[in-house]
């Protein structure tokens, strides 16, 4: 499975992993099952991270449906921060893009280059001990 979704045990925190190569369809995907799942309306944090990624397909009009969909999700969760990790260029320049589209709806979303640097946000933003993957 290309992006694979892993929540905290205490369900406060939710990490996607994308690895290998991802599709738009894959992570709309994900990004669905997080939301759908009981435990969205209790998110604090969540970390999409491409480090893994060895080809990033989603385009400008998926991103344009991501934070559509996002902005309606945050109705339910309007206190959940998202941060992305995009080392390369282009998972890097389209998740700026959700960042972007992000304004509109109100919903906190930072990219990173690295996950050290994503970790170090969550942090600061959720106060002190962010779960296992802070």
């Amino acid at each position: 499975m290309p992006v694979k979704v892993e929540f905290t045990e205490d369900g406060l925190g939710v990490l996607t992993t994308h690895e290998g190569v991802v599709t738009c369809k894959e992570l709309q995907n994900a990004i669905f099952e997080v939301c759908k799942d009981e435990r969205f309306t209790q998110l604090k944090y969540w970390i999409g991270d491409r480090t893994q990624c060895t080809e990033f397909l989603p385009d400008a009009e998926c991103f344009k449906e991501i934070a559509d969909y996002l902005g309606e999700e945050a109705k339910r969760n309007p206190h959940f921060i998202l941060a992305l990790v995009g080392p390369r260029d282009v998972e890097f320049g389209m998740s700026r893009m959700l960042e972007m589209y992000a304004e509109k709806y109100k919903y906190r979303v930072r990219v990173f280059r690295d996950r050290p640097s994503a970790d170090t946000w969550i942090r600061e933003m959720v106060g002190g001990d962010s779960g296992p993957y802070g």
